[in-house]
């Protein structure tokens, strides 16, 4: 990527590091397209993970570290949009997830538009299948007849009061018209709510800057995961803790837990709830992907917390962002892509079609540990909220600038094998390098619910 490229992805992004040629602390090789979109989903992966490169770096400065040049590639970008789709155990990569159900699919309604269903989770297709009236295992066909039946903007509104998963395709400038389109297209890529509380924590392993972060993942699926994992890579005790009954998707589970402790925590036992409050207590940064009202049912907000004392980084990460008439509903990769109009900049209002990567998901996993480690830097306790559908207007506004024929592919890319409780994994790196730095995972993806509700000593 030319240093003038960069330049353009950084400013589209508000990333604070800038390419030089001659010697500059930043390197991006290559540009896209790597995969086959028209979107450079490849170069704003490696701007986003350069920018936690070079803030981890200036991190390292301060346990007297001197590193050098920060690098990745357009390839490592795109290879990061995908990595679920890479990872290997015993030799097996995951077979395409949902790809069989017919509730997780796009269809055209009675007006023509097309809407896309999410029920990826089974307590998300039972509810779709009861709203349209058919058997948890109905055909593609029986679903297509009865969303058929519906005015798609409906059927949506229906899906949203239900608190199921679905959306209407839009274009671009359709997006950018509606109340929501317009509360998330003008945001940051991840906003920022400065605090003046400074936090207590300091860098003090210049090869490893954060060695001793203490970090409660309260995510699943793929962005909040990619967050952790990212942290992990520069040395942080993440932490991940869900419910022993909440459903996952296999290949996300393995994909996104290199580095992490994993442990369960039931809400709805009083205990574990007070425990998991305690542990949030002591943490330096908490990456939560729950909706709004569940956190703040169980304390768990950043408001409750803080009024107890809790001084240290707060970051959310959602579907369809931090403000707007959507904020509450569910949403997942093909969402965002749907509403934004990404779908259709990849295919055509006619016929639609989804990205072949989920970039909106590892993207804003990325730009929000970037965020996190800004923070660090400044040793501000601040408040940070990432989306996809922030991440889909970043996207938007590098715009469809490629030949998607002119994909280059991914070729063989280099897997590490290591042993791991699911059997032997093999795994792409962290995508990004920085000189002096050890950037990698000590440990392999562990099982869910193996660890205890601690922190390390």
């Amino acid at each position: 990527m030319t240093p003038e490229r960069f330049a353009q992805v950084a400013e589209a992004g508000h990333l604070l590091v800038r390419h030089s040629s001659q010697g500059g602390r930043a390197a991006i090789a290559g540009n896209d397209p790597i995969l086959a979109t028209p979107y450079p989903i490849g170069e704003a992966a490696a701007a986003a993970l350069v920018e936690v490169g070079d803030a981890a770096a200036q991190l390292s400065t301060g346990a007297g570290g001197a590193p050098g040049v920060v690098t990745s590639s357009a390839i490592e970008g795109a290879l990061a949009t995908i990595s679920f789709a890479l990872t290997t155990v015993d030799g097996v990569t995951f077979p395409r997830t949902n790809w069989a159900n017919p509730y997780v699919s796009h269809y055209r309604c009675a007006d023509s538009r097309w809407i896309f269903l999410h029920g990826g989770f089974p307590n998300l297709q039972q509810g779709l299948a009861t709203l349209l009236g058919l058997a948890f295992d109905a055909s593609y066909d029986q679903v297509g007849a009865a969303c058929g039946q519906w005015d798609a903007f409906e059927l949506e509104n229906a899906i949203a009061k239900q608190n199921l998963c679905g959306a209407v395709f839009r274009t671009a400038e359709q997006w950018g018209e509606e109340p929501q389109g317009q509360a998330v297209n003008g945001l940051e890529t991840v906003v920022v709510s400065e605090s003046a509380s400074r936090l207590d924590w300091e860098p003090t392993n210049p090869a490893r800057p954060l060695a001793g972060l203490r970090v409660l993942d309260l995510t699943r699926v793929l962005a909040g995961p990619a967050c952790g994992r990212t942290l992990a890579a520069f040395g942080a005790d993440v932490l991940q803790v869900t419910g022993p009954d909440v459903p996952n998707v296999p290949a996300f589970v393995v994909d996104t837990g290199h580095g992490k402790r994993r442990a369960f925590a039931n809400l709805t036992n009083p205990d574990q709830a007070q425990e998991l409050r305690r542990l949030a207590m002591g943490a330096h940064v908490i990456v939560q992907g729950y909706r709004p009202g569940v956190v703040v049912r169980f304390g768990l907000d950043s408001a409750s917390l803080r009024a107890d004392g809790f001084c240290g980084v707060y970051a959310s990460v959602s579907c369809f962002g931090p403000e707007g008439p959507f904020v509450g509903r569910a949403g997942w990769e093909q969402i965002a892509q749907t509403v934004s109009g990404l779908a259709v900049g990849q295919g055509t209002e006619d016929v639609p079609e989804l990205l072949p990567a989920a970039a909106t998901d590892y993207t804003t996993g990325i730009r929000l540990a970037g965020a996190i480690l800004r923070s660090l830097q400044a040793r501000r306790a601040n408040d940070l909220h990432g989306s996809l559908c922030q991440t889909a207007a970043w996207l938007q506004r590098l715009g469809p600038r490629y030949n998607a024929e002119d994909a280059a592919g991914i070729g063989a890319p280099h897997r590490e094998e290591v042993q791991s409780g699911f059997g032997l994994i093999g795994r792409l790196g962290p995508g990004v390098q920085v000189e002096a730095l050890d950037v990698s995972w000590h440990s392999a993806s562990p099982s869910l619910g193996s660890s205890s509700l601690t922190w390390l000593s």
